[in-house]
């Protein structure tokens, strides 16, 4: 190949990549915040991210192995969020979704629940916001989004895996359409509240919703995540 040729593609493949938001998915499946704030060096900090958004509560709050309470959970989700600030990078806060109770008692002792499943999101969604308003960062309350579609539907909906949809007694992961659906309404609030995002480098850090489980390439930045979607929404030419 001509030297010059091979320099010249070589400049236009770095253009491109350049061009567009790059997106990284950093969700490991069964993750607490805990999780996160132990491997945030490695996963966040070393990356040199612009903007990292932080999804990590559903394990905190449902999993009956790795249950914290509220203040517990606070504490560390602070941790991640002033880590994550004294890096320079932005942080955006996501509530997760809501879940289908039906399933996950199917696995995990309803004794061990003060309250329902989809209260203690809801509370995990307030605390949320409260700190977002307490560190002037953002909060997107997705868990309010899926609770006013009253989602999920016990085998009916299409958005929460189960047995109709995907052949899974799930109840907590999304489909396909509903990490896609995810991916949507973060690419929408990004386009809204953040300025010059084409070159923006994205962390998405977080739980089994981030990494995709249940979808196609999990883990991944290509394939049926809610980070490989919003990769591919924002590689698309703005209408503006």
């Amino acid at each position: 190949m001509n030297l010059k040729y091979f320099l010249l593609l070589l400049f236009m493949m770095i253009s491109f990549q350049d061009a567009f938001a790059q997106v990284f998915n950093e969700g490991v499946a069964g993750n607490t915040s805990i999780d996160l704030e132990k491997r945030i060096e490695t996963d966040v900090l070393n990356r040199g991210a612009h903007l990292v958004i932080v999804m990590v509560g559903t394990n905190d709050m449902l999993n009956s192995k790795k249950m914290l309470d509220y203040s517990a959970y606070e504490k560390h989700l602070k941790g991640i969020v002033g880590t994550i600030k004294n890096e320079g990078a932005d942080v955006l806060l996501v509530s997760p979704p809501t879940v289908d109770s039906v399933y996950l008692f199917q696995r995990h002792d309803r004794e061990r629940y003060e309250q329902t499943p989809n209260q203690k999101l809801n509370a995990v969604a307030k605390i949320m916001e409260h700190l977002a308003i307490e560190e002037e960062i953002e909060f997107l309350d997705l868990h309010s989004i899926f609770k006013q579609m009253r989602l999920p539907v016990h085998n009916r909906d299409v958005f929460i895996q189960n047995i109709s949809n995907s052949g899974r007694k799930d109840g907590v992961h999304p489909t396909s359409l509903g990490y896609r659906f995810i991916a949507t309404v973060i690419y929408q609030y990004i386009k809204a509240n953040y300025k010059k995002i084409d070159k923006m480098k994205i962390i998405c850090f977080g739980d089994s919703i981030t990494y995709g489980s249940g979808a196609e390439n999990p883990g991944e930045s290509i394939g049926e995540s809610y980070p490989a979607i919003l990769s591919q929404l924002l590689a698309k030419p703005s209408k503006n």
